[in-house]
């Protein structure tokens, strides 16, 4: 051997002595799988569907320690959450810690991540994206376990059911993989079908229920008198020959009074006590106000000769929608629980029920009830989705279907012919009422236990208002 290769192995021999004595002094591991674990773990190793786990460069072994997930109950589309991912553990050798996380709807990302500390960071990998832990999010040295905490961005719609894929590390600091324990977490996150506060109608005092209401003529003002929790609330608005539209349209969870008069659109907002007025249709129109956009305000909204005309709240913008025929009744109502009313018309010469939906852009025509029925529209069983509904007065019955995708009825005696049908949630259980105006008395039949309220508000001659959600 020369002197030449000597002095070669001789700087090799000594630069792996330098780098194993920085692996010894430093605590991490050298190899390169690991050391990547520390400044974060390479993407797609969270035990989710066709994904590795952290198995892939550690030990399999578990131990007594725990690894949970905190999420919400369920999401609404475009809502930001806080998450946290936390290890714990009585087993004191364990001194490092390390996750990685996905949200997916099947095998899609669903929602997005950000990161609120140093802690966290976030990859893309295999068409996805994770969040992870850094190096300092590593935790070195601490014992009894680790918290990390970062936002989630809920999908801007309905992808139905999220679920949380995560894997957790509970390392023992010793340089190598020997020791380390794993563990895995999902958590499925359901959607929340939401019901906007415009869907309960006539809640004058934001309780979640609806208040028996009306207006009065007084000298040809209108006077609005609700029957609220702590007592009764009265106040002069508008005309006695205004279309009465109430509605919650500044998204405070109470009903607004509210009048549409020639084309003009008057509201008392009640979260701040004032007055606003917009043009928007022409007189003659038919009001139809509702939440065509999910944002928890009502939209202003007119029905013309088959062609409604909406302003939605969300963004100013107007749209314009041919569905239906003059001589139609326009109805309001969330038909497919997506959280957005549906164009909908009754068509009284052959009873069927003509509906958008806004989930998807399909259309529904149903036939249902008689040509002299009255439509009453409502959520009857609670489960987010407007019934199509009838009440005929020759008789005094209520007929109700589950919903459009099916043919179930139902029927209910409540009322005699000359009554006036008010639904609402009267007893707050989620479920709209049957319930009937009468010269001054409300019948009201409880969906909470089928009982009968009977409550005195009004003259023979005031206009019930539930009634005058849809114009």
């Amino acid at each position: 051997m020369n002197r030449r290769s000597i002095t070669i192995k001789t700087s090799v021999l000594a630069g792996f002595a330098v780098l194993a004595g920085i692996a010894l002094l430093s605590g991490d591991r050298f190899v390169e799988s690991t050391s990547a674990s520390i400044s974060g773990p390479p993407a797609a190793r969270t035990g989710a569907p066709g994904e590795l786990t952290c198995t892939d460069c550690h030990n399999a072994s578990s131990g007594v320690g725990q690894f949970t997930i905190t999420a919400p109950a369920s999401y609404t589309p475009g809502q930001t959450y806080s998450i946290q991912v936390r290890h714990t553990t009585t087993d004191t050798t364990r001194k490092r810690w390390g996750f990685e996380m996905t949200s997916l709807a099947g095998g899609t990302n669903a929602g997005t991540f950000a990161n609120t500390t140093g802690n966290t960071q976030l990859k893309t990998g295999s068409g996805k994206t994770y969040v992870a832990h850094t190096s300092a999010g590593t935790f070195q040295n601490q014992t009894g376990g680790a918290v990390w905490t970062f936002n989630w961005t809920a999908p801007a719609t309905n992808v139905g059911n999220v679920t949380f894929y995560a894997a957790g590390i509970q390392a023992n600091n010793n340089g190598s993989e020997s020791g380390d324990q794993t563990y895995l977490r999902n958590v499925v996150i359901p959607y929340a079908a939401p019901v906007a506060s415009t869907h309960v109608v006539s809640d004058f005092d934001g309780d979640g229920k609806s208040d028996p209401a009306i207006v009065r003529n007084n000298g040809g003002s209108a006077v609005w008198y609700s029957k609220v929790t702590a007592g009764v609330s009265i106040r002069q608005f508008g005309l006695s020959s205004d279309k009465f539209v109430p509605a919650d349209y500044d998204g405070d969870g109470k009903t607004d009074v509210a009048v549409f008069r020639g084309g003009s659109w008057w509201t008392y907002r009640s979260s701040n006590g004032t007055v606003s007025s917009e043009q928007f249709g022409t007189a003659g129109d038919a009001a139809v106000t509702g939440d065509y956009d999910g944002d928890g305000k009502a939209d202003l909204g007119v029905f013309r000769n088959g062609i409604w005309w909406v302003k939605r709240s969300s963004d100013g913008a107007s749209q314009a929608q041919q569905w239906g025929a003059a001589g139609d009744k326009p109805l309001v109502g969330d038909f497919d629980g997506d959280g957005k009313d549906d164009f909908a018309v009754y068509r009284p010469a052959d009873s069927v029920w003509w509906i958008i939906r806004s989930s998807n852009g399909t259309n529904v025509s149903l036939q249902f009830g008689i040509p002299w029925d009255i439509p009453v529209p409502a959520d009857f069983d609670g489960d987010g989705l407007t019934n199509m509904a009838v009440y005929r007065p020759a008789e005094g019955v209520w007929y109700t279907s589950t919903d459009v995708n099916n043919n179930y009825y139902g029927s209910v005696y409540w009322g005699i012919s000359t009554d006036v049908p008010v639904p609402g949630d009267y007893d707050g259980d989620g479920k709209d009422d049957v319930a009937v105006y009468r010269d001054g008395t409300w019948y009201i039949r409880n969906s909470t236990n089928l009982s009968m309220s009977v409550q005195y508000f009004g003259l023979a001659s005031d206009a019930p208002v539930p009634k005058l959600r849809n114009q």
